[in-house]
């Protein structure tokens, strides 16, 4: 039984949509959903209550807690927050979901509704939801409070990308072309490919970088090149998705070039036959 008529109809087209049909009557205010063929189907309308949970009714439950008990009032910032989540729950953000443990929802969700379609008699759903599945919800509020600090910490991100890209937009280019090579020790070459040396990188430093971000701005590859201000930058490196190129490709965008550690070597070869 449905407190609600918008839940009655998503609850009926889902189903619905999984090839499951029954009576579905209003009686006193209530919207009540009648299983007469569940012996014949009843796997399949558990498989179908499962997803109907996790697609519809999760994210119904966290967009509200999101709204009542964090305060995240603008829309756009909880479905950053959701999205998220759900990205835990698909398994794409398993580094996230480490730091909490992975939850048995299918094992969680599995057990209560068949517990339900086994009752014999009328329940409501939002009863069900509410006590039924109050460990569920619980587990899935360790996998939010995850989720929101990790939007906080791209809010951060974001933030700090920002405020790199105007000082870029603002200095003044050093050098035009600069090509890096991204290994250890890290090697920066003016653009004859020759070796600029620690001296004439320090002179080019601008302080306030790493005096006003101490922890935000990486001092041996992200300092200097917002320093130099370079018109083109070309990066040499065999290991493409590592953070610090992420934010590297995020603060200098047009201006940088991620190419392979063989380039740089057949570039010098070049320059130095000619």
């Amino acid at each position: 039984m449905f407190k609600s008529i918008q839940d009655a109809v998503r609850f009926k087209a889902f189903l619905s949509a999984n090839g499951l049909q029954d009576s579905f009557t209003e009686r006193q205010s209530q919207f009540i959903y009648s299983f007469h063929h569940l012996f014949v189907k009843k796997e399949r309308y558990i498989q179908a209550l499962i997803r109907f949970i996790q697609d519809v009714k999760r994210n119904e439950w966290v967009d509200n807690v999101l709204y009542e008990t964090y305060k995240y009032e603008i829309e756009d910032e909880r479905i950053e927050i959701i999205t998220i989540l759900n990205q835990m729950f698909t398994g794409e953000r398993f580094e996230l979901v480490s730091l909490v443990g992975k939850m048995d929802e299918e094992d969680l969700l599995h057990e209560a509704v068949v517990d339900l379609l086994n009752f014999n008699g009328s329940v409501l759903f939002d009863s069900f939801l509410r006590f039924r599945l109050k460990n569920y919800f619980e587990s899935v509020t360790k996998y939010l409070n995850i989720a929101i600090d990790e939007y906080k910490m791209e809010q951060d991100y974001q933030m700090f990308v920002n405020m790199l890209r105007d000082y870029l937009k603002n200095r003044v280019s050093q050098k035009n072309i600069v090509h890096v090579l991204l290994e250890k020790p890290i090697l920066f070459l003016n653009e004859k490919l020759q070796e600029m040396g620690k001296d004439e990188i320090k002179e080019i430093m601008d302080r306030r970088l790493l005096s006003n971000h101490p922890v935000y701005v990486d001092s041996s590859v992200i300092a200097p090149l917002l320093s130099m201000a370079p018109i083109k930058i070309f990066l040499y490196t065999d290991e493409e998705d590592q953070p610090l190129i992420r934010t590297l490709k995020n603060i200098f965008e047009e201006r940088i070039s991620i190419l392979s550690t063989t380039h740089i070597n057949t570039l010098i070869n070049a320059y130095s036959d000619t």
